[in-house]
């Protein structure tokens, strides 16, 4: 890899940190950037005149893109599970908030302990998922076609008008430095009914959102914002119009959620059916590649010393494959000393690890053949059995899940970049470079940013609403609410479930705030117009970078003035 290539894969590694840690915290959705990047990167070949179609400039963009596009994925997983701290034990989270320096730290160490497991895992089931099974993983094709596309011009176009459009509506709405900005972030057309106003926000990264992800998610949420009238408000004063009396009545944000605890429980048990068979049957396949470490009669530590002695020409070769046999070591003794540090015992770090290792790979198999990364799901199955076993503390609790999402995300965006470096003849082992590159940047900015974040905007607010960080705390929170109100709303989940619809995302139409829930939903009505959804999709790329970049450089100036 050449300087050109590292040094704008660290650049885009952080500015993909920056753009999807606060996605993922101001919205429930992490969009891919990958395809994103690939489209900058093959825009600024052109402006240095660089050809953007040969081989070799094919295997850079696909390098620069493994690099960066790790910082994404891994401020996804941490802005989906950290903020649970803060609705579980919100005085240690602002004790956390209160010392930078720590909080910074810790964060660092957990992205690098968790990242170096997560390619350890990836890099050793990437033979039978891409060789022996063929996966397809459709964003790598999708990647692909980005890098060769033939419309990168007008996709350029759109992506520039979603960036420089986004910026000047972000100026004119907020303002910057003594200039104010006149647009309401706000707009009410509707008064309130029930104490929940009917308005939208100014925002254009949500309806951008809202048509990347489309009618998949915009269902959910509109029933579940119809359901905050037609459902709950009905149960909540039931005693006012029925003869029995369950519970009293509660405020609307109790009675939400207790009754969306219960959501997420019919969520988790029936998902629950469905997985944990699949995961066990995976445990030989996804520890099978230990019989290569552990079976292999080859000492490297001889082979090596012989061939330096030597002066073999194989040295460097040989150096490499050391490397690649000392990795696990680095992720296991990285694993252990990070979760001793949090008191867990050594049973309970055994336990976790073979939970985590399983996860991730049933989870890399799923990425494989449908593109997502269920991340929240898969959290919840490893932390339920720790609480019944162990009973971590809610820091315990919120370590687990962070680590779990750093190391599963650090997995599938490794087996994604080697398929996408197949596609372009590119060796497993640059990509696997490129991964570490990108690790280590985003471990060391990724906790400047979320604090940063943490510190000036509200968590919890329309702002920094961290829906997956508050659906997981209220998992753990269900048993101190009315157990009526949560089997209320375990039974409306199996409905939801019944008709093909998730009880999470429905949750989110509950909880949030009407003004960013009607934007989710016209986002995803948007991208019923046009023919080709996918034209547009590169305006809505630039949108996310430009107003999650405008909040973030925003904050940044006034910590500096």
């Amino acid at each position: 890899m050449n300087f050109l290539v590292i040094g704008l894969g660290i650049f885009f590694s952080i500015i993909s940190a920056a753009i999807l840690a606060y996605i993922s915290i101001a919205t429930m959705i992490g969009p891919w950037i990958a395809p994103t990047i690939v489209l900058i990167t093959s825009m600024l070949f052109k402006i240095l005149k660089r050809p953007s179609q040969t081989t070799q400039s094919r295997q850079e963009i696909v390098l620069i893109q493994s690099i960066a596009a790790g910082g994404g994925i891994i401020a996804t997983g941490i802005g989906f599970a950290l903020p649970m701290l803060y609705f579980l034990d919100p005085k240690t989270f602002q004790e956390w908030l209160a010392n930078p320096v720590y909080f910074c730290l810790t964060i660092s160490a957990i992205s690098l302990a968790a990242g170096s497991l997560g390619i350890w895992i990836g890099n050793s089931i990437s033979h039978k998922l891409l060789v022996e099974d063929k996966l397809p993983f459709p964003v790598s094709q999708l990647t692909y076609n980005v890098i060769t596309s033939q419309a990168q011009t007008q996709q350029a176009k759109s992506l520039t008008i979603g960036l420089v459009g986004t910026g000047i509506f972000c100026f004119l709405r907020d303002g910057f430095m003594h200039i104010r900005g006149f647009i309401p972030k706000t707009l009410s057309f509707f008064p309130s009914i029930f104490g929940q106003d009917i308005a939208i926000s100014a925002s254009p990264i949500l309806f951008a959102l809202g048509y990347t992800t489309g009618l998949a998610v915009s269902i959910p949420l509109f029933i579940g914002m119809i359901s905050k009238y037609l459902v709950l408000l009905p149960l909540n004063y039931h005693a006012d119009y029925l003869p029995v009396h369950l519970f009293p009545v509660l405020t609307h944000e109790a009675f939400a959620t207790a009754f969306c605890s219960g959501l997420v429980l019919s969520e988790v048990i029936a998902g629950s059916l469905r997985y944990p068979q699949a995961l066990f049957n995976g445990i030989k396949k996804s520890l099978g590649f230990l019989n290569t470490h552990v079976h292999n009669k080859t000492n490297p530590f001889k082979t090596l010393s012989r061939d330096f002695l030597t002066r073999d020409k194989k040295f460097f070769e040989h150096f490499s494959q050391l490397f690649f046999r000392i990795e696990p070591f680095i992720a296991l003794c990285s694993f252990f000393i990070f979760f001793w540090y949090f008191k867990f015992s050594l049973i309970s770090q055994v336990i976790l690890l073979l939970f985590i290792i399983l996860a991730t790979y049933y989870i890399s198999i799923i990425g494989g053949k449908i593109g997502q990364v269920q991340l929240g799901r898969f959290s919840t199955f490893i932390m339920i059995p720790m609480i019944l076993l162990f009973k971590p503390s809610f820091i315990q609790l919120t370590m687990i899940c962070v680590f779990f999402h750093v190391c599963a995300a650090s997995a599938t965006d490794l087996l994604f970049d080697y398929k996408t470096g197949q596609f372009c003849d590119l060796s497993e082992k640059r990509v696997h470079r490129a991964q570490w590159i990108g690790l280590i940047t985003v471990s060391l900015c990724i906790g400047v940013i979320l604090w940063l974040l943490f510190t000036h905007l509200q968590l919890g607010s329309a702002d920094l609403f961290a829906q997956r960080g508050k659906s997981k705390a209220l998992l753990i929170q269900t048993l101190s609410f009315n157990q009526y109100v949560i089997f209320f709303g375990f039974l409306y989940g199996l409905v939801l479930k019944k008709f093909k619809i998730s009880p999470t995302m429905t949750f989110g139409g509950i909880i949030m705030p009407n003004s960013i829930t009607l934007c989710l939903i016209f986002g995803g009505l948007i991208s019923l117009l046009p023919k080709d959804k996918e034209r547009y999709i590169p305006l809505c790329s630039g949108i996310f970078a430009s107003e999650s970049l405008w909040i973030l450089i925003s904050i940044l100036l006034k910590r500096l003035c």
